[in-house]
């Protein structure tokens, strides 16, 4: 049964709605709710890769994405739940010399502190990840603290650790709405009535822009379509090698069920309004675009020859959201005290939850935060992309070059 009311109230059970949950719960906040429409991670979640990656040449990116990694490589440690979590490493490829000068400028930053990275040679490559054909010229970085996760998993044991630590889950619940006092949102409408709160967390994947426009706000993420494809069983493809990530092309390639996931940007991006979709609309039931799949098997398959000839088992679709400038959008929008706004993953929900769900508990609970998160200021656009067709292009192009931001 619905709460009357709560001092908190989630709104989305995905993987950033989930962690929210935990990290609020993991700071001694009493009396918080999740709500979501479908059962836990139901939507964009388990169409993840779910892949780590926190080496940056940014100062904010690189601190930010430290903590998530190790976060997740002491996972059950920190939550009392363990995750599907492969230590892998990653082989990140440079082809050309402004994205090899990043490569270089990432192995600085990473000694800087001590990080175990480094270039290794194309024969190396090949024995860490026989099915790939390394390109001449190209340089390769082994970063040996990335990795990835069954990406439903996060969200699940997310959402059983905060259950243990007194989070109630109102799941097959649909938020319809907020409600707004005097500057400030006091609650929530679903269908199946309205809830008080002192906060509420809005972090309704695709659907966040549409809540803040019902209320007057532009709030800047917009969902871009992210495909990824699986193969089956690919001989010579081990369990545990790493991630490859083409900074040029665009793509990455891991091990998945003894074939290979492959996905990438660039290709074809396009964003979306959630209006125009029926209201029960599910992430799961997104048509696929077949031209994006045969661009980006065409694009890999000259790094990864045995593609060509590869059975395509499953195809993964969903509508991570993006930002203009690519960040996370994770604070109080100014003038409506109350909300905050947990948004824009930059196809990155996963990789970005700890740290994302750690500052949302810095706000609730007023507390001093553990990283600068101006950076991820729900009002950082100001007046820019104030139309909806500049807003989405921007977000579209911002998808498009995701490799290619040195950020």
């Amino acid at each position: 049964m619905l709460p009357k009311s709560a001092n908190t109230v989630i709104i989305g059970g995905g993987v950033l709605g989930a962690s929210a949950a935990f990290h609020l719960g993991d700071a001694g906040q009493s009396d918080v709710v999740l709500l979501d429409r479908g059962p836990i991670a139901s939507g964009t979640t388990p169409q993840a890769a779910g892949q780590t990656g926190y080496l940056n040449v940014d100062k904010f990116a690189f601190e930010f994405g430290s903590y998530c990694i190790e976060f997740f490589e002491n996972f059950e440690e920190r939550t009392g739940h363990a995750i599907d979590f492969h230590s892998t490493g990653s082989l990140r490829v440079a082809l050309t010399e402004k994205y090899q000068e990043d490569l270089e400028a990432r192995l600085k930053a990473a000694r800087e502190v001590g990080h175990s990275v480094e270039f290794i040679s194309s024969e190396r490559a090949k024995e860490m990840v026989p099915t790939f054909d390394p390109p001449a010229n190209s340089r390769i970085l082994l970063i040996p603290r990335d990795g990835y996760v069954e990406p439903k998993s996060v969200a699940v044991a997310y959402s059983a650790s905060a259950k243990d630590r007194g989070v109630v889950f109102n799941t097959h619940v649909e938020a319809t709405g907020l409600v707004v006092e005097n500057g400030r949102v006091t609650g929530v409408n679903t269908n199946e009535g309205t809830i008080e709160a002192e906060w509420v967390v809005l972090a309704a994947g695709a659907w966040t822009r549409q809540f803040g426009q019902r209320l007057g706000l532009n709030l800047h993420a917009v969902p871009v379509r992210h495909q990824a494809f699986v193969t089956g069983i690919v001989a010579g493809v081990y369990a545990d090698q790493p991630i490859v990530r083409f900074t040029e092309p665009q793509v990455y390639v891991r091990h998945e069920a003894g074939g290979l996931l492959v996905g990438g940007y660039g290709y074809r991006p396009l964003s979306f309004d959630m209006d125009e979709f029926d209201q029960k609309f599910e992430i799961s039931s997104l048509e696929a675009d077949p031209i994006y799949y045969q661009q980006l098997r065409d694009a890999t398959k000259a790094f990864f020859p045995s593609l060509g000839d590869a059975t395509i088992v499953q195809e993964r679709r969903g509508l991570p959201t993006i930002s203009p400038d690519g960040r996370l959008v994770l604070s109080e929008p100014s003038g409506l005290r109350g909300l905050v706004v947990l948004s824009a993953c930059g196809v990155g929900g996963i990789d970005r939850s700890p740290g994302a769900g750690r500052i949302v508990a810095d706000i609730v609970c007023e507390r001093e935060p553990w990283i600068d998160p101006s950076v991820l200021s729900a009002d950082r656009f100001g007046d820019d992309y104030t139309t909806d067709a500049s807003l989405r292009a921007q977000c579209e192009e911002i998808y498009a070059h995701h490799y290619h931001e040195i950020y």
